[in-house]
């Protein structure tokens, strides 16, 4: 019989890796973060109660994980950006998607925490109504109105730097 802690984190890995990933634009910090994640996780895995998914205890855990490195830095995030050639896919234009794709995620970081972490729950991670609010602690009118202002404040600031560049 195999571990399920092996299961759980297999089946999990990716999702909470690219949360973190886009969260904080460095894929040494993300990977350092995803297994602080699981590493909380599985020391605790015996209150887990499963009022909730286990997708959502764990991404509750990885917001929460992100939160405590960000207070402890207290400094601007620090951009790393990987290489040219690990950023841009095989595509007819895979100078303009990489360059989209920057311009969303520089986005991001601008984004309060709580703003960018609602974006990334439903937009990226398709995350329901009631998952987020129950990694947020939120309810589920609160979250519908956070993801609505989180949108807002992000094409206000898209608007802003497609003007820049134009």
């Amino acid at each position: 019989m195999s571990d399920p802690r092996i299961e759980i984190y297999e089946n999990h890995k990716q999702a909470i890796y690219s949360y973190l990933y886009r969260s904080t634009l460095n894929r040494h910090i993300a990977e350092d973060l995803t297994q602080e994640t699981f590493f909380r996780a599985f020391k605790s895995l015996s209150t887990y109660r499963g009022e909730a998914s286990m997708k959502t205890w764990l991404f509750k855990i990885a917001r929460n994980t992100y939160i405590n490195f960000s207070v402890k830095k207290q400094t601007q995030l620090e951009v790393h950006f990987e290489t040219l050639e690990e950023r841009l896919s095989v595509q007819q234009n895979p100078y303009k998607h990489a360059e989209d794709k920057l311009l969303i995620q520089m986005i991001l970081v601008k984004l309060p925490e709580n703003y960018r972490s609602y974006i990334l729950l439903r937009d990226e991670n398709g995350l329901t109504y009631g998952e987020i609010a129950d990694i947020t602690n939120k309810s589920i009118a609160q979250v519908k109105v956070g993801i609505y202002r989180a949108r807002k404040k992000f094409r206000e600031i898209y608007k802003k730097e497609v003007g820049e560049e134009r």
